[in-house]
């Protein structure tokens, strides 16, 4: 079969597509003929070994994905036929990815693919859309006319939370640096959208909050961003970390996270049992649906130009990549 593998550490030079065999059946897994996959930056962070606990090669990467089960799990949990997305759970091998015509996947880590979506939003939806409703949710559930501050909006798990917490009947505020990607957020629903360096940023929320901050920040892009969430933090706010895009540390200011009772929140979904990840999943599909919502994706390519797909990726792109393996 064909796969893109990580034959060596430290980026492209041992990183192609490659005819390979495929994997031996594993205990509680299913065979999964791979349909799409959706990339995330984590993918190309463990390409280049940046991935903290990352795999060792030889690997194939990859995390999201849909397809259609091939050969069922020997706890007859799936079917021949069975449509099904890939979920991230704490049992996620991250050895043996997506990027490939065929997988072994863990049956727990599966999950049936929504009615009506076509393969692509099923591979573009899991990952991100779990991120984003972990990231919004950690430390407390969200409440009608709540204020979520999404920063780095336009990338994948920034237009997610855009598009949960407004089914979830907040206020959004979204940042994003371009212009057009502004525009964007407006066209999702977002009610106030300003850019991150804009000089009377914390003006412009403030106003915008009616001068009480805000109760929820999705922190997409780290480094000196974090510090600024906080500092944009309502009494007993708190922020959910999800990217380091901007760097891997950032400054918090103690006083400002004192006084406002703040509270900051790692996010990880491989820290998650898999019964979290598949109730989070139901919920993530149902608020979607009622609110006649969809993953963005902003580019497709072939399994061949796989390489590509990840240099769009690095690019300002609004939402996904998506890579089409059939």
């Amino acid at each position: 079969m064909k796969a893109f593998t990580v034959e060596s550490p430290g980026g492209w030079a041992g990183a192609a597509l490659r005819d390979v065999p495929i994997p031996a059946r594993r205990p509680g897994c299913a065979l999964v003929e791979m349909h799409a996959v959706g990339l995330n930056p984590a993918d190309n962070d463990q390409i280049f070994g940046r991935y903290p606990g990352g795999p060792k090669p030889p690997f194939i990467p990859g995390r999201d994905g849909a397809g259609i089960v091939l050969e069922p799990d020997d706890g007859g949990r799936w079917q021949v036929g069975d449509e099904v997305v890939v979920l991230q759970s704490e049992t996620t091998d991250l050895t043996h990815g997506t990027l490939c015509e065929q997988q072994w996947l863990s049956a727990e880590n599966l999950a049936r693919l929504p009615s009506g979506w076509p393969m692509a939003d099923g591979a573009a939806a899991p990952l991100v859309y779990l991120t984003a409703y972990q990231a919004l949710t950690v430390g407390g559930l969200l409440r009608p006319g709540n204020v979520v501050l999404v920063t780095g909006a336009s990338g994948g798990v920034g237009v997610a939370a855009v598009q949960l917490a407004l089914a979830l009947g907040t206020t959004v505020i979204a940042l994003s640096r371009s212009e057009t990607k502004r525009e964007q957020l407006r066209g999702l629903g977002a009610q106030h959208v300003f850019a991150p360096d804009d000089p009377d940023l914390k003006g412009a929320i403030r106003q915008a909050t009616g001068r009480r901050g805000v109760d929820v920040v999705v922190e997409c892009v780290g480094g000196p961003s974090l510090g600024l969430a906080v500092h944009l933090l309502d009494v007993g706010g708190r922020i959910g970390v999800v990217g380091v895009r901007a760097g891997i540390e950032g400054a918090v200011p103690i006083v400002p996270l004192m006084f406002k009772r703040g509270s900051l929140h790692g996010v990880l979904l491989t820290l998650e049992p898999p019964e979290t990840a598949q109730q989070n999943w139901r919920t993530v599909v149902e608020l979607l649906q009622t609110h006649h919502a969809e993953p963005m994706i902003a580019a497709r390519f072939p399994l061949a130009e796989t390489a590509a797909a990840f240099q769009r990726l690095a690019t300002d792109v609004f939402g996904k990549v998506v890579v089409d393996i059939r």
